[in-house]
Order: structure tokens, then C-alpha cells, then sequence
């Protein structure tokens, strides 16, 4: 009679783990930690996708701006790890964020985990068209005559336009003074409306004031020509600054504890998703190229760039304004 209870209650205590329904059963959260309209934002969307397509349920994407992608990375790494909130990581969240905000309500590092990287793209150094210079070179020879009166815009504090310029800045040796926005939207208003002098930003958003004149693209940031605008310089060329590069990446990441099925069916998703004519010819439109990496692959690039710049922002002085 012992045995037989003792088998009952060891059937009873089994069945809520047997009964677990199989991973997705329902919609899964993709947060998109900047506003609508930028290249972030696509990206987003091209990944919710191509994961939905793989696992069979719908990917409804929120978008969360703010603090330079951390507002949104906090809801993500607060969330229930139970494989339904997903989190677009970005550079400017995973590794360049941290480093000027100290008092985040979350660990990048413990709190969230890396799942897989989708793409990148290069920033774009662009100009007003009526500012009187038509290189980059020739904008940093205006700022050294005129230190901290240039103007220059980036998407938001700690963001990759934010830390590349001031790593661009420092390593010129010239002061321009910034002026964050909360997204690409409102930056480029400004830009176009005369009110900057300067934006630093992923490229691709600007690309089609840039074929219309309405702005000047004055170097990019990536270590050879871009595809997207191969008349461009690199920033390493056109400011004499050999070795200078910055690429900006996507992937995705989730909370900690989330069970690895989830991670291997998300990573296995992007990784053949983002492999795929068809989603590179998508990016190819919006002047970002695809670059999948696997789980392992993906940790180790986040923790290198983690470590990089944190020793810029640290040699470079580089303050959350």
C-alpha cells in the first residue's frame, strides 16, 4: 500500500511538467528598443518575420525608445523568462550603452543573453548641404577654428551615432557640441530643416536626402566602402585616421533563464532566415547587408565589442550629456 501511494504521488507531482505545452503555443513579444521610422525599426520587422515564419506563430513587435535603446533593453531583461519576450539587441544597447548609464535597472550582461546577430550596416557622417565644407576633413579643420560652435545630432544619448562621433571627435581632436534626439525621425527633420550642422546615424534612413541634395554625406563609417553609397568615403580615408571603423549590428536576445529550446529554435531561424536571397535583397533596399552569426559566434562578438567600448568611452571621456 506504500509503494502504491508513493507511486500515485510521484505521478501527480510529474503531470504539470508533462502537461507543459510545447514552446510556441501563442504569439511571442519581439521588443524594438527605439521608435518607429528608423533603421532599428526595420529590422525589427524583417526579424519578427522571418522567427514567425519558423515557428509558426504570429511575432508582435513593441516598439520601446529611449536612453539610447535601454529603456527598451530594462523591459526586455525584466520580462518573464518563459520564451515569449524577445529583445532586438543593439550595439548601442549590448555594448555602448552600459558603459554611460551606471545606475541601469538591469545587468546587460547578467540579465540578458544572446541568442544571434542578424545584420549590419555602417553610420553615415552627414552635412547640412549649405555647410561650407564638402569633406570631412574640411569639417574637422572647421571645428578646430571654431571649438564647440559645430552642432551635431545623434538618435539619442548612447547610441552608436552618439559614441562613434564623440570616438571620431576625440580621435581628431576637435569639440562639436551635441544635441540628442529620441530616433532617427526627428533627427533628420532637423538635419533637413537647417537646424544641425551635422548627424551621425546608420546610413540608410538618409540615403534618399542624400540622392536628392537635401543633405551631404561626408564619409562612412565602415572599414571599406559601403555598397549602399560606394561614392563615399570611409571615415579612415577622408579624415586621414588609418584603422578608424565602427559597424553597427542587430541581433536578438532574450532574459535569462529562457529555456534553450527557445534559444536554439530562435538562433536556428535567424541563421537560415537572414541566410536567404530574399532577406538579403531586403536589407540590400534599405542599404543594410546581412551577417548572421550562431549562438556561440554571436556571444563572443557582443562580449568583444562590450569590452571595446567600454575603453573608448573610458579614454575618450565620453559622458552621457
Amino acid at each position: 500500500m506504500m509503494l502504491a501511494r508513493r507511486a500515485l504521488v510521484g505521478t501527480l507531482l510529474a503531470a504539470p511538467a508533462l502537461a507543459q505545452p510545447a514552446w510556441p503555443n501563442r504569439p511571442v513579444r519581439l521588443v524594438v528598443p527605439f521608435p518607429p521610422g528608423g533603421a532599428t525599426d526595420a529590422v525589427g520587422r524583417l526579424t519578427g518575420q522571418l522567427i514567425a515564419a519558423h515557428i509558426g506563430q504570429p511575432v508582435v513587435i513593441e516598439n520601446r525608445g529611449g536612453a539610447g535603446g535601454n529603456l527598451g533593453a530594462e523591459l526586455a531583461a525584466k520580462s518573464d523568462p518563459d520564451g515569449y519576450t524577445l529583445l532586438i539587441t543593439t550595439i548601442s544597447a549590448a555594448a555602448m550603452g552600459p558603459h554611460l548609464y551606471p545606475r541601469l535597472g538591469y545587468d546587460p550582461v547578467r540579465d540578458l543573453v544572446p541568442v544571434a546577430q542578424s545584420c549590419h550596416v555602417c553610420n553615415g557622417v552627414m552635412a547640412r548641404p549649405d555647410l561650407p565644407v564638402r569633406t570631412l576633413r574640411e569639417a574637422l579643420d572647421l571645428a578646430r577654428r571654431r571649438p564647440g560652435e559645430l552642432v551635431y545630432g545623434s538618435p539619442g544619448n548612447g547610441t552608436s551615432g552618439h559614441l562613434v562621433a564623440e570616438y571620431l571627435n576625440f580621435t581628431a581632436g576637435v569639440q562639436m557640441q551635441h544635441v540628442p534626439y529620441r530616433g532617427t525621425a526627428p533627427l533628420m527633420t532637423d538635419l533637413l530643416g537647417g537646424r544641425l550642422d551635422l548627424v551621425h546615424d546608420n546610413l540608410p534612413g538618409y540615403l534618399p536626402a542624400i540622392r536628392d541634395g537635401k543633405a551631404r554625406l561626408l564619409a562612412v563609417t565602415s572599414p571599406e566602402k559601403w555598397f549602399a553609397a560606394p561614392e563615399a568615403p570611409t571615415v579612415a580615408e577622408a579624415a586621414g585616421l588609418p584603422g578608424f571603423s565602427a559597424m553597427i549590428w542587430w541581433g536578438v536576445q532574450v532574459p535569462t533563464g529562457t529555456p534553450g529550446v527557445v534559444l536554439d529554435k530562435v538562433a536556428e531561424a535567424m541563421v537560415r532566415g537572414f541566410a536567404q536571397p530574399e532577406a538579403r535583397e531586403r536589407l540590400h533596399q534599405l542599404g543594410i547587408e546581412p551577417a548572421p552569426l550562431g549562438r556561440a559566434e554571436f556571444t563572443a562578438h557582443v562580449a568583444a565589442e562590450y569590452r571595446k567600448w567600454g575603453e573608448v568611452v573610458r579614454a575618450a571621456g565620453i559622458r552621457a550629456d
